[in-house]
């Protein structure tokens, strides 16, 4: 409507290591794949079914907006809770949908590492992975048997299955809505990846 033809983005890589206002920095990617959670809608994520999850959060919702100084690490903190509490609402109907099993299976190659990695930072409290008590050498066997449902602590892995598969339909459905209107998309790619991100640890061998 105003006439642009073409839109350049920053990198949307997921860039959480210390959960800090550091992880702002657009260019310290933890993942060549995953896209931020920062992004995410949360209104699109509850949908109709879950929207009672939301509607008590629009308070704090407009309060972050309304800051005159945008507060990365509140906002992180604030989507990420919500999402917490989404997953859990809606994990049994999403474990069992279609799109989510075709969106898993073409991405499982990066999504399962990326999930593995994010559970494993958490969990250590560091995403600097030669300090982690387990894992801090990748091996993929490993790493599937970690990432197995049958484990406790799947759903904590599977949060973020919930989490990149949302950020997915967003973007589609967002990057069709600018084709369709004639406006190209012009993306932008981390030139290195971070020291201590999920690319390193899969692939050590690659980085000095």
């Amino acid at each position: 409507q105003t006439g642009l033809q073409l839109i350049q983005l920053l990198p949307i890589n997921d860039t959480t290591a210390s959960h800090t206002a550091g992880d702002s920095y657009p260019y310290g990617a933890i993942s060549a794949f995953a896209i931020h959670p920062i992004f995410i809608n949360l209104e699109k994520v509850a949908g109709r079914k879950h929207g009672d999850i939301i509607k008590p959060l629009k308070r704090t919702q407009k309060q972050l907006n309304d800051l005159a100084v945008y507060d990365y690490t509140k906002v992180m903190k604030f989507k990420l809770s919500a999402l917490r509490e989404l997953y859990h609402a809606a994990k049994e109907e999403f474990l069992s949908n279609l799109d989510y099993f075709e969106f898993f299976e073409l991405n499982r190659d990066w999504l399962v590492p990326y999930a593995a990695f994010s559970y494993l930072r958490d969990k250590y409290k560091t995403a600097d992975f030669t300090q982690w008590k387990k894992h801090q050498i990748y091996d993929e066997a490993e790493i599937q048997k970690l990432a197995s449902p049958s484990k406790k602590h799947y759903d904590e892995i599977a949060f973020f299955y919930f989490v990149q598969y949302h950020l997915h339909i967003q973007l589609k459905t967002a990057v069709d809505y600018a084709h369709k209107n004639k406006i190209v998309l012009k993306g932008d790619i981390p030139i290195g990846i971070h020291r201590f991100g999920c690319d390193a640890w899969t692939n050590s061998t690659l980085y000095n």
